[in-house]
């Protein structure tokens, strides 16, 4: 309702003060936005805390891969070819890089916003902008804090803005005896190789020595981790592009796993009702 505005606006114009901008709202929701500045939609932010007041924070208990695993496994088998770059889409029609074509009455795209635009040029669907992540991995013989929580950096001295230890969440996440730990670095510039050791230098102002044990597994670095949500911001964009071809994604609803899922749903419906429509 009203007009959408920046985050950051939007929190000084309800009166928080700059303490608590910078402490707080700034390193939980530049997290998930990817946005330390608070420059993204207050429609988004909006969202976002109220399903943090009122819903649940969860991951898949054995990761992500859970998802696809189980939406691939109520298909038939063979219906999933993995490895199989697409050159183009076309009504009734993708063509993979090596030659072959798969024909179907609906088509179905289903890739990050930057792909998306890629194979749908022609039917008018802009690339989102992006906004870059990366997150330093570490195993550690003991989890810095017990509780099952997002550890805030109200300092903003960075790399990392915000630290979770998911084996505290899901013991699956990490072997007996040891524990996962994600730094996320949505703002994080330079040389990713450089990352682990700055990110250990800060963490080691929080929980000190035990710090310099934990083992690096790896760095990732994704220049498209989510769609932007500029002000004005407006999800739920169509699904349907006519002609059988349709596109989804968190780039057609909102810049989340939530939002990527309730997207596919709303492209599944449409699909069976253009199925339904189509003659005997």
């Amino acid at each position: 309702r009203g007009d959408d505005v920046s985050t950051l606006t939007a929190l000084r114009d309800i009166g928080f003060s700059t303490r608590m901008i910078d402490r707080f709202f700034r390193p939980l929701l530049g997290g998930i936005q990817l946005d330390v500045h608070l420059t993204a939609s207050r429609r988004m932010a909006d969202v976002i805390l109220r399903c943090l007041a009122v819903g649940d924070s969860v991951v898949p208990a054995l990761g992500m891969q859970a998802l696809p695993d189980q939406l691939a496994a109520r298909l038939a088998p063979g219906t999933v070819q993995l490895s199989s770059p697409v050159a183009a889409v076309a009504p009734g029609a993708v063509h993979l890089a090596d030659g072959r074509v798969a024909r179907a009455p609906c088509v179905v795209v289903a890739t990050e916003g930057p792909a998306a635009a890629q194979l749908l040029r022609e039917h008018h669907v802009a690339a989102p902008a992006s906004r870059k992540v990366s997150c330093v991995w570490f195993a550690a013989a003991a989890p810095p804090v017990s509780q099952k929580l997002i550890v805030l950096d109200g300092t903003l001295v960075g790399p990392a803005l915000n630290v979770a230890v998911m084996s505290n969440v899901s013991p699956h996440y990490a072997p007996t005896g040891q524990a996962l730990i994600a730094a996320a670095c949505p703002a994080a510039d330079g040389d990713p190789a450089q990352l682990p050791d700055a990110v250990r230098a800060q963490l080691r102002t929080w929980w000190g020595a035990q710090v310099d044990q934990w083992r690096v597994l790896r760095t990732d670095s994704i220049e498209h981790g989510q769609p932007d949500s500029q002000p004005p911001f407006a999800p739920k964009r169509r699904v349907s592009l006519g002609d059988g071809l349709f596109v989804c994604g968190d780039h057609r609803d909102t810049p989340s796993i939530q939002g990527a899922l309730f997207s596919g749903r709303r492209t599944a419906e449409a699909v069976l009702a253009s199925l339904a429509a189509m003659p005997a």
